[in-house]
């Protein structure tokens, strides 16, 4: 019998693939297949994709090219994965400096511009093609495969902003989406997330772990617990109180991933091995450095990904910012044959809670903020119920009107009463353990159900 999941992977979104000149489905396949290869397989086509990925940046984009030569490097040195240390890193602050001109190619593929801010909270802009996004949206489905959510499955999705586009608003009918803010998290808008759970009776919900967690924590206040097939998250940390409640709340297996906005998708977690990431190899190749050598599995360090696809703006060698570790672990009863990261902890974040009961995540700040460039970072932190302070480094071009902007989108957007104060300061300082933690609550008992919750488990 031909089932909507059929008629969504064969005929839909391959048609959607033409439509907007993408290879999703197509490189889905690829991706859903090469996860069962063996670690050998695997292994021997990172290495084939990193020595072309490498030809091409040398020769089409004279930031590589530049960067390697002052460091003499030869590219015929580099033939495996395992060689890339013997190149630099690159960080944000080096392509910002050299983009666009000197750090992008031409392609075949259409390109779109992006800004991400991403756990240092700095304004960046990335250019992505066709093709290098076709890789990550086809890993975006793959992650959730991770949950057992399949191809035709509906689900409630929080994300960044509900104006959708044309294309958007027909991936969201095909894939059955139901698509909510993850930034209007007051008690009203909570419960009519929960009836939308309800009424449609959604097996799965996506999004950022503190979007969750709150609508956990409303469906716990009014007594509803509704049973999930399965929770995907990504974006913000997942702390472990997070996925104890979510879990207890919704009574099902929380699946956390990792990427970035720069294209890449990293890893998703599987659920056997206490939650081991499965890093997708064939994609992007992870380093874990800890003063500046390669750290043992098991111990924590900076991560430095190698995205395997040049595409328009290569990254290779690319310092996140982030921190993680890698598993010791050699294979997974899952049956996988990637190699697995045991944590990621460098995203770090609070909750705000405005005076008429919003709660502000992580990514409503980063969603504002990406789009002012004379930013060159910022902290959120809040000491008293109904206030925030703005800590900015500005850059030389910043000017007030830009405040005056973002302090009406924040209050437009989050809540009206609550009242801002801007601090002009040289620096933000890097907190402990190398983490930036750009939303910081210092509020004691503000939020009682959470302290109930958290008794419950102490």
């Amino acid at each position: 019998m031909f089932s909507y999941a059929d008629l969504c992977e064969r005929v839909l979104l391959p048609m959607g693939d033409i439509a907007t000149q993408q290879r999703v489905m197509q490189l889905y396949e690829f991706y859903y297949e090469s996860q069962w290869w063996d670690r050998e397989r695997l292994i021997d086509y990172q290495n084939k994709q990193l020595q072309e990925t490498l030809k091409i940046a040398y020769h089409e984009v004279p930031f590589y090219q530049e960067l390697y030569d002052h460091y003499n490097v030869k590219l015929s040195n580099i033939q495996t994965v395992n060689d890339l240390p013997l190149l630099p890193t690159v960080t944000k602050e080096m392509l910002k400096a050299a983009y666009p001109k000197y750090c992008t190619r031409k392609t075949k593929w259409p390109s779109q511009e992006y800004f991400t801010s991403g756990s240092s909270g700095k304004p960046f802009a990335v250019r992505v093609d066709n093709l290098t996004m076709s890789h990550a949206r086809a890993l975006m489905f793959l992650r959730a495969n991770f949950s057992g959510w399949k191809i035709g499955d509906p689900f409630l999705q929080t994300g960044m902003t509900l104006k959708r586009g044309f294309v958007k608003r027909m991936k969201d009918l095909f894939l059955r989406t139901q698509y909510i803010s993850a930034f209007n998290l007051s008690n009203e808008i909570l419960d009519r997330y929960l009836g939308i759970i309800e009424s449609k009776k959604l097996p799965f919900i996506m999004g950022y772990p503190g979007s969750i967690y709150c609508l956990a924590l409303r469906a716990s206040e009014v007594g509803m617990s509704p049973r999930m097939r399965g929770i995907v998250t990504w974006g913000d940390n997942l702390y472990k109180h997070y996925r104890r409640i979510i879990e207890k709340q919704f009574q099902c297996q929380v699946t956390d991933t990792y990427g970035c906005g720069e294209g890449i998708q990293v890893a998703a977690q599987c659920g056997l091995n206490n939650g081991v990431y499965h890093i997708f190899m064939p994609h992007v190749a992870v380093e874990i450095i800890d003063d500046g050598q390669p750290a043992t599995p098991g111990k924590t360090g900076n991560i430095i990904l190698t995205r395997l696809d040049a595409g328009v703006m290569p990254l290779i060698r690319y310092q996140i910012g982030d921190i993680g570790s890698k598993s010791h672990l050699k294979d997974c009863p899952c049956g996988r044959g990637l190699e697995m990261m045991k944590s990621i902890e460098g995203r770090d974040t609070d909750i705000i809670i405005t005076p008429n009961g919003n709660k502000l995540i992580v990514h409503f700040f980063t969603g504002i903020f990406e789009y002012y460039q004379s930013i060159e970072t910022f902290r959120v932190l809040q000491e008293k119920m109904g206030e925030i302070i703005i800590e900015i480094v500005p850059r030389p071009d910043f000017k007030n009107e830009h405040w005056e902007k973002i302090k009406q989108e924040i209050l437009s957007k989050g809540d009206r009463d609550l009242k801002l104060h801007l601090n002009v300061v040289p620096e933000i300082p890097i907190g402990p353990s190398n983490k930036r933690r750009f939303v910081i609550s210092r509020l004691a008992n503000s939020y009682s159900r959470l302290n109930r919750l958290n008794a419950d488990h102490n």
